[in-house]
């Protein structure tokens, strides 16, 4: 096979169809440098390899029906016929105060046939004489003439892209400067010219998966003979660029992971793990049971775990952690837990305590865990760093400053991160120097942010996945509302709030910008906090954003959490973690303004304790919204994320999350999620052989075209 690879790279990097894909588009029949300048602006095209990537719109082909020579015998049937328009005639009859086009059409096989275009005169200067044009209607014949009656034109511009046997045309994305036709056109030149090409995916995966080979596929994606062959040379095409990309990630995985030895800590069978399931008021979920068997399996392997788990709002992303923890505990280590907030390090310290109680914490032959935010004092803090040392503190709970190379610990062993889904390299290293051996502790990283699983799969290649995708028994499911903004039930809100508050729960009203903008009609948290503030004079209203310093945020957030402020307006800096059983009511303003995961995360504020609660959207423009409607019929994030990347696009999303990593052009994610998952497993078994895939080296040069170590290296954040 590497033999055979040897040759294949020789023909691919010195033959025709390399040098030809190589080439400038202009180098195709028909690119002017003018059309050249609109393919690169409109498509960023400019190699023939571009163009050829310039994929039809995805099940968006139209069949012409069999293409045919019209003769006597078909008289008065639908029929589809090519030809080339040998001349144009404009009749202006004065009675009938009409213009009639007549174009007369030659066929492949020079059969003449008029078609009459009524009230249509521009179409002799879109089809000008010597264009050819594909037209379907039913064959006449007047006055021994052969005509079609109601004729249809396919729009192929400038010479059509159809040959006289052709049935099926393309749609492409296009421009008011370039329409599909044109495109179509030009890219069947391009075909025209190249060479047969060389396929760079190994056979086994071809036949694995029953593939067709690379130069076929390509060619029927633009020329489907069938609308059947278009399946096959689609999953082909999408496939390869799963495949590279995942290739690329997992190799940059093994890099990651070369210099890094693990520790052996899986959970026993007696200890602190096992206590804690015993002594729950509640039997875990499946999903949790999963990811118990997942972690367990991580933490008893030598190489480090790096997890990413996910569920939603509820899910018990908690509980996992928190026995991930203990296990390193019973294995005689030490265990730290890093959230992006102070206030919400405290809400884990605290939901810890609880959880961890029956386990005699921070008693005298029990678990000890610690504390460590802003408000510790640094007597405090010198204390808890020399027990941290010593081995005496078990666990801590704090931010990043727990990476500070002033924190020491004794024997660490599992540190969690919350809502950071990039824990990069500099962080992993900071992480080793925590250890006197050099040796890397487990990573367990959290999310709540529900992450398309097939989009996890392909952005998160250095971290294993897992997911908690069912939530405990119980919960009480928010009613989500959309309104409009002016809407007259406004006032009947405020009085079901006022009710809300009075039998002792909590209000959050979430604006999206701070400070009122001249360029933006949307409410802001300043002058919404001074109205609410009126409207609810008898009541303590607080305000919260992204603008106020640190400590004045989380005294804000304190003071709803103790529930001496009642009513909380803030921007989305309460979007994620915030923990306060109390709260019941959310209300969005011009809820249009927010995408769609960030609608669930404000919603999924509320819900957390016993008491019903509810979400009102008040938009702008609530009819036809999409994105609100689907917050009104379900409450399952993973669905919502599912629909937030269909309507987004992997495009958006990649630029968002993964500045420069390029947008997939044929695969989609979530139709494609079966091709995710056997790309990723393909390219594990390839790089685990053969990490430099030097037995595939037309493979390997395929993906470093494809996602070279600069477009990899923007996966990286630290």
């Amino acid at each position: 096979m590497a033999a055979q690879d040897q040759t294949e790279r020789s023909t691919v990097t010195g033959d025709g169809a390399a040098a030809w894909l190589a080439a400038p588009v202009t180098a195709v029949p028909g690119v002017s440098a003018r059309v050249a300048a609109t393919l690169r602006s409109a498509f960023e095209i400019t190699t023939v390899r571009d163009l050829l990537e310039h994929y039809p719109v995805q099940d968006k082909y139209r069949d012409l029906g069999a293409v045919v020579e019209p003769s006597l015998d078909l008289l008065g049937e639908q029929i589809t016929i090519v030809g080339t328009i040998d001349r144009w005639q404009i009749a202006r009859p004065r009675r009938r105060r009409m213009t009639i086009a007549r174009a007369v059409v030659r066929t492949a096989a020079e059969a003449r046939i008029e078609v009459a275009f009524f009230n249509q005169e521009w179409r002799s200067r879109r089809h000008p004489q010597g264009s050819r044009v594909a037209l379907a209607g039913v064959l006449e014949r007047f006055r021994g003439t052969l005509q079609l009656k109601n004729p249809r034109v396919i729009e192929l511009d400038d010479g059509g892209g159809v040959s006289s046997d052709a049935r099926i045309v393309a749609t492409y994305p296009a421009t008011e400067k370039l329409s599909s036709g044109r495109l179509g056109t030009l890219i069947g030149a391009a075909l025209d010219a190249l060479p047969p090409i060389a396929d760079f995916l190994p056979a086994e995966l071809r036949d694995r998966h029953r593939l067709p080979d690379l130069d076929e596929a390509l060619r029927i994606i633009h020329r489907p003979p069938a609308l059947s062959t278009v399946r096959p040379a689609r999953d082909r095409l999408a496939y390869d660029e799963l495949l590279t990309l995942q290739v690329g990630l997992q190799r940059r995985r093994r890099r990651l992971e070369a210099n890094e030895v693990g520790l052996v800590q899986g959970p026993g069978d007696a200890g602190l793990t096992v206590r804690l399931l015993e002594a729950l008021p509640f039997d875990p979920t499946d999903a949790q049971r999963r990811a118990f068997a997942e972690v367990d399996h991580d933490l008893g392997h030598p190489r480090p775990m790096h997890r990413l788990l996910q569920g939603d709002v509820g899910a018990g992303k908690t509980l996992v952690a928190a026995r991930a923890m203990l296990a390193a505990v019973d294995n005689g280590r030490q265990a730290a837990l890093m959230a992006p907030t102070e206030v919400l390090a405290e809400q884990h310290a605290r939901t810890f305590e609880q959880l961890l109680a029956p386990l005699g914490l921070n008693m005298f032959d029990g678990p000890r865990l610690a504390l460590v935010t802003g408000s510790t004092t640094t007597v405090q803090l010198r204390e808890i760093l020399a027990q941290l040392a010593a081995g005496d503190i078990h666990m801590v709970v704090g931010t990043h400053a727990l990476l500070e190379p002033r924190v020491m610990f004794a024997d660490l062993g599992v540190v969690v991160v919350d809502e950071q889904h990039r824990f990069g390299v500099r962080h992993r290293a900071r992480l080793k120097d925590k250890r006197k051996d050099g040796r890397s502790p487990d990573v367990l990283v959290m999310t709540a942010t529900p992450i398309p699983r097939s989009l996890a799969l392909t952005i998160y290649g250095d971290l294993d996945v897992t997911v908690l995708d069912e939530l405990p028994p119980g919960r009480q499911p928010v009613t989500t509302t959309v309104l409009p903004s002016d809407s007259p039930r406004r006032q009947g809100l405020y009085d079901f709030i006022r009710a809300r508050v009075t039998a002792g729960e909590r209000a959050y009203v979430v604006c999206p910008l701070v400070a009122d903008s001249d360029a933006l009609d949307v409410a802001s948290a300043e002058t919404k906090h001074r109205e609410l503030s009126q409207v609810f004079a008898d009541l303590e209203v607080g305000l919260v954003h992204g603008q106020l310093r640190t400590g004045e945020k989380d005294e804000a957030m304190v003071s709803f959490r103790t529930g001496k402020t009642q009513i909380l307006v803030a921007t989305t800096v309460i979007e994620v973690g915030v923990d306060v059983p109390e709260a019941t009511v959310m209300v969005v303003e011009d809820a249009d303004r927010f995408g769609l995961s960030q609608l669930h995360q404000l919603r999924g504020r509320v819900g957390r304790g016993s008491a019903r609660s509810y979400c009102v959207l008040f938009s702008q423009s609530p009819d036809g919204n999409e994105r609100l409607g689907a917050l009104e019929r379900t409450s399952d994030g993973f669905e919502l994320a599912e629909i937030d990347l269909r309507l987004r696009g992997e495009g958006s999303l990649f630029d968002t999350r993964q500045s420069g990593l390029p947008d997939l052009r044929m695969a989609k994610l979530v139709r494609d999620h079966h091709w995710v998952v056997e790309t990723r497993r393909d390219a594990r078994e390839l790089v685990e052989a053969d990490e430099d895939l030097r037995a595939h080296p037309t493979l390997a040069a395929e993906v470093r075209r494809r996602y070279g170590e600069q477009r990899m290296a923007a996966l990286e954040t630290s």
